[in-house]
């Protein structure tokens, strides 16, 4: 197959507006420089109309349009020049007179359409009738004085605070609508002041600018269009930021409210325009934020924009070159907006198939390193390759997770058995095809999440997809060894998922493979990191879940039989004769562990054991292993009660601990040990099978309590267990009459006798 060029690999049914797949990276990247030069696009943006603005003198920011400001209007008239403008005193702050001048922007502001002002005209008329409150315009004009002319910094903080309050105050709108412009002036002011030590004094203005356009809603189109235009003409990052702030929170406070409907689509624009342009992560986090907040609350407004802001949110998502936490936060603003995705399948399913082809390409020029054939100039070096097929492994993964339940077979056309089948294909093959070349753990890492992806969403009803689906798994299984935790943790997750998805299907060689002495899995339990080790016991967990007895059975039997060897060589050291002949496994029969290794071994075994043990009236954990459950814990390894409790007292704990897991989730057998052998008593065979199976378990467990409570060397914790444990059944032999017979058993005499043994040890001089 031809390698496809860049270009021609996103020529499907949506042009996208920014071509991601240029590999541009973006801002301050150490290695933005490995993929030529950086991007154009976002430049080339800025001579798309949105406002009907003069371009901004500033070099480094493309300007926003405005259709009522300029630029050179608002520096001409100086009021909202961030340099001070022509009206700065000798101390860099304005006059009184010109800080309250209602006409220092423009004088055409008042000739504006104010979006939804018309809806507040009632409103305004009545509060006009009245004569303005002189005491609160008076106060105005004094906030806005002290904000400007104070030097203290906490004073300034507090007046900031009190104007916050003011704002907030539904009466105070018509003095705030008179002094509008001396109230953005002065706020202008503070968001370009650039002492760091003023950051919260800058925020809090920010927070106010947000408020003041929120409460006064029939000024909200000429109060964002003063926002849009400021960060517009901005050169500094931090001061953006501020007016993103202010937007972010006028459009939080605002809500769904009918007032600011008609200001919305400006506003989307606007944040649209700003998105396609900016080029560092802090300022695309808050537009990001911004955008969401109108696709939440104006979804018929965003729907139109939809596909522009996935195009940029791709391209962040696929510059290899930024931070994993960036890129794993723009996989979350993907992913929230799953409604979106799913009303428009059609684009979501074509970006997939982007994506799929881009891999393939890449995977292509890998093959071709394989070859030999990589003379061709056009085809870049692994190094090249690699991060670009984990990037898109990564989006493919996040555009599935966006689509969320749609995602499936089962809701119908376009996403049907046969299209996630051919996407699983070719995922396996181009992660093979990677591995083959050079090993990328990213690539791995990233292919096996993918893989996790499409297995939730099909069944795999055929053996070859199966087989194909468990060759994959082992194989990553194998290569643990030399990688960090995250690929350790994506393989193991995608074991789990194998057992569980395949299940009743899962072969017995699966599991023997997965629990061999030389399986990968096995040493994972020792990993170092806690969530490997806590994700190497899901393994077991899904595997002790198995359905299929008799795959079950084989996995059971290997997890026993690492348990006998482990325990002969605790055994061993002490001199003591090898125990538990009947749970020994020929593949661990020439092992041995040391101490610290066998007693982790059987800690974790016995805690794997638990999945069999806690089900409830279960067949398989009651009847058809061999040993059952309570057969192993209570007579198999009845040893690690001996001189082994005293060398490795973790052990008998461990060994107990699950016993009394195992009889409590079964209510300590009391009910089954009076009960008839006869079927015809029990509402069903397995009920009845399970009865007839543990009816002398309650004898056994009794003589077991006796016999520990008895012994003079125990460890204290042990000891502690087996009280509680003790109290407990006897509570429940007393709930019922029906109990009582219980009470005459041999078991419980030898019981009692263990608890007069404790009691005299308690109470020695």
């Amino acid at each position: 197959m031809s390698r496809k060029t860049l270009g021609s690999r996103l020529s499907s049914a949506h042009k996208l507006q920014r071509n991601w797949n240029d590999w541009q990276p973006r801002g301050d990247s150490l290695s933005a420089s490995q993929d030529g030069v950086k991007s154009s696009v976002s430049r080339d943006r800025g001579s798309e109309v949105l406002f009907d603005v003069q371009p901004s003198d500033q070099p480094g920011t493309p300007p926003l349009h405005n259709d009522a400001f300029t630029a050179a209007d608002v520096l001409e008239e100086g009021g909202y020049d961030a340099d001070g403008g022509l009206y700065e005193n000798t101390y860099g702050r304005k006059s009184l007179g010109q800080e309250l001048r209602t006409n220092d922007v423009t004088t055409d502001i008042t000739t504006f359409q104010h979006g939804n002002r018309a809806l507040a005209a009632k409103d305004m008329r009545k509060s006009q009738d009245r004569p303005l409150a002189h005491s609160e315009e008076s106060r105005l004009a004094n906030l806005l004085r002290r904000i400007s002319r104070e030097d203290d910094r906490e004073r300034r903080l507090a007046t900031m605070k009190q104007m916050r309050e003011f704002i907030v105050h539904s009466e105070n709108k018509v003095v705030l609508v008179k002094q509008l412009d001396s109230i953005l002036s002065t706020l202008n002011d503070i968001l370009n002041e650039s002492s760091k030590l003023l950051q919260e004094l800058r925020q809090e203005a920010a927070c106010c600018l947000g408020l003041l356009c929120a409460g006064l809603s029939y000024e909200a189109e000429r109060i964002f269009k003063w926002m849009f235009l400021k960060f517009s003409v901005s050169t500094k990052d931090e001061v953006k930021l501020l007016y993103l702030v202010a937007v972010y929170r006028a459009l939080e406070t605002a809500g769904e409210k009918k007032a600011f409907s008609a200001v919305m689509q400006l506003v989307m624009s606007s944040l649209q325009s700003i998105l396609e342009n900016l080029d560092t992560p802090e300022l695309l986090c808050q537009s990001v934020k911004c955008i969401l907040l109108v696709a939440r609350c104006y979804p018929h407004i965003f729907s139109t924009n939809f596909r522009d802001t996935v195009d940029i949110l791709v391209g962040w998502h696929i510059d290899h070159t930024q931070k994993q936490s960036l890129t794993q936060q723009v996989s979350g603003w993907l992913q929230s907006l799953e409604q979106f995705w799913v009303a428009d399948l059609a684009f979501s399913t074509t970006l997939l198939g982007q994506f799929l082809e881009d891999m393939e390409a890449y995977a292509e020029d890998l093959s071709h390193v394989v070859s030999g054939e990589s003379g061709d100039e056009d085809i870049p070096p692994p190094t090249v390759s690699l991060p670009k097929l984990a990037a898109l492994l990564r989006v493919f993964s996040t555009v599935v997770h966006s689509i969320g339940e749609r995602f499936n077979p089962i809701r119908g056309p376009p996403i049907t058995e046969a299209y996630v089948t051919d996407v699983l294909n070719r995922v396996l093959a181009c992660v093979t095809t990677a591995k083959q070349v050079f090993f990328s753990e990213a690539v791995l890492t990233a292919g096996n999440e993918c893989v996790c992806v499409l297995l939730v969403s099909m069944d795999l009803g055929s053996q070859l997809q199966i087989d194909a689906v468990i060759s994959y798994g082992l194989d990553q299984l194998d290569s643990c060894q030399c990688c960090g935790p995250e690929y350790s943790m994506s393989v193991l997750t995608l074991l789990m998922l194998i057992v569980d998805q395949i299940n009743t299907k899962i072969p017995a060689t699966f599991v023997e493979k997965l629990l061999a002495p030389n399986s990968q899995l096995l040493e994972l339990r020792f990993h170092r990191e806690r969530e490997v080790m806590a994700a190497a016991h899901g393994v077991y967990h899904a595997v002790l879940s198995l359905k299929n007895i008799p795959t079950l059975e084989a996995a059971y039997k290997l997890v026993l039989g690492e348990m006998g060897c482990a325990l002969n060589s605790l055994l061993s050291p002490l001199g003591l004769p090898a125990a538990c002949p009947n749970i020994q496994h020929p593949v661990f029969s020439k092992l041995q562990f040391s101490p610290e290794r066998a007693e982790f071994i059987l800690i974790f075994n016995l805690s794997a054991l638990t999945t069999i043990g806690n089900t409830k009236n279960s067949l398989i954990g009651m009847w058809a292993l061999s040993p059952t459950v309570f057969a192993l814990l209570s007579q198999n390894l009845v040893v690690v009660h001996s001189d082994l409790a005293v060398h490795h007292p973790a052990v008998q704990y461990a060994v107990l601990y699950t016993l009394y897991s195992h009889c409590t989730r079964h209510d300590h057998f009391i009910s089954s040990s009076l009960s008839s052998s006869s079927p015809s008593l029990f509402d069903g065979a397995v009920i009845s099978t399970v009865t007839t199976a543990t009816k002398r378990h309650f004898s056994t467990l009794l003589n077991l309590l006796g016999m520990l409570l008895s012994k003079d060397h125990l460890n204290p914790e042990a000891r502690r267990l087996l009280l509680t444990w003790s109290l407990e059944v006897s509570l429940m032999m007393k709930k019922s009459e029906t109990y009582s017979p219980l009470f005459s058993l041999p078991s419980f005499l030898k019981f009692c006798k263990g608890h007069v043994t404790v009691y005299r040890f308690c109470h020695l001089p």
